[in-house]
């Protein structure tokens, strides 16, 4: 009999397995270490597992990854949808539909109020029909070249975060802490620092007085780049088009890439960086929204960035 339920205790190394399965690509690997890491860690809330079973044998799942989301100066409970995979030979309309159904009521049963998703096409239509999930931005894909070196006096910090304690990390990245005002995920320095301890990928961090770039270094199509994963403002502080320039050119120079790539919408900066790449090259990547409190999501982001999402 197949099951859909929580799973309490995650065996990382079947659930590794049977996602790279479920997948069927040769380009696609899940790494166990990994995946504790995101559900254990990586946003700071911990994360739920719905969990499908052929008597008691695990056959796929969706993971809800736990977050908090400051919306119109309220906090509430989010959730953000990942890694929905079924082996092949158990995949049917029913069973999708069964998990969609205890998705919702998980949801309801544990008081989450938003439900985030990132999705690819398929998944896209499936959460607008079966979780009433919204369009809520699209994530413009922009690009630039990082040319000039950067003025070394205007950096207060410029490296990866794990050359530095844990302690002092933390403490340079509590400077750059959330305020209640800005709509989207509520970071501190600490939550920061564990959604930088991917064991899988490297970042590292920039830094002036009042602004700081978290970046890291990627490759598409044998192309390497610096990938902008987020850019975070202190607070009761304006950036500056100049102080965003630096970090850029802190942050190619560090990673030796001379292009980087930026995806997300941040209302603190003057300016976005880079330029839109078009459509046809490179779709924006949809962000979905279901607030449980109202038909219609009346927020709208101030900032959501690639490290706001699993996809940094």
């Amino acid at each position: 009999m197949i099951t859909v339920s929580e799973e309490k205790i995650v065996d990382y190394e079947i659930t590794a397995r049977i996602a790279t399965d479920a997948f069927g690509s040769k380009a696609v690997a899940f790494s166990a270490e990994r995946m504790k890491w995101l559900y254990e860690r990586s946003f700071g809330q911990g994360t739920a597992i719905l969990a499908v079973f052929d008597e008691g044998v695990k056959i796929g799942q969706i993971a809800l990854i736990r977050q908090k989301l400051c919306a119109n100066g309220e906090f509430g409970a989010a959730t953000q949808l990942v890694d929905l995979f079924i082996l092949l030979a158990y995949r049917s309309p029913q069973l999708v539909r069964r998990i969609y159904k205890e998705i919702e009521r998980f949801c309801l049963d544990k008081n989450i109020r938003f439900i985030l998703a990132l999705p690819n096409h398929n998944a896209t239509l499936l959460n607008a029909r079966f979780l009433k999930l919204k369009p809520l931005v699209r994530l413009k894909i922009r690009a630039g070249v990082g040319l000039l070196p950067p003025r070394l006096s205007k950096l207060k910090y410029s490296g990866r975060l794990k050359s530095i304690p844990r302690n002092q990390a933390i403490d340079l990245l509590s400077d750059f802490s959330t305020p209640a005002t800005e709509n989207g995920l509520s970071w501190d320095g600490e939550t920061l620092f564990e959604r930088m301890s991917d064991p899988t990928c490297d970042y590292a961090v920039h830094c002036t007085a009042n602004l700081l770039l978290i970046s890291s270094s990627r490759t598409t199509k044998g192309i390497k780049y610096t990938l902008l994963c987020g850019f975070f403002v202190r607070s009761q502080t304006k950036a500056t088009t100049g102080g965003v320039r630096e970090l850029i050119r802190a942050a190619c120079r560090f990673w030796k890439h001379l292009f980087f790539v930026y995806a997300g919408v941040n209302r603190s900066l003057p300016e976005l960086p880079g330029i839109v790449v078009p459509a046809r090259f490179r779709q924006p990547i949809l962000v979905q929204l279901r607030d449980f409190n109202s038909d219609e999501p009346k927020i709208q982001f101030d900032r959501f960035q690639l490290i706001d999402s699993d996809f940094a």
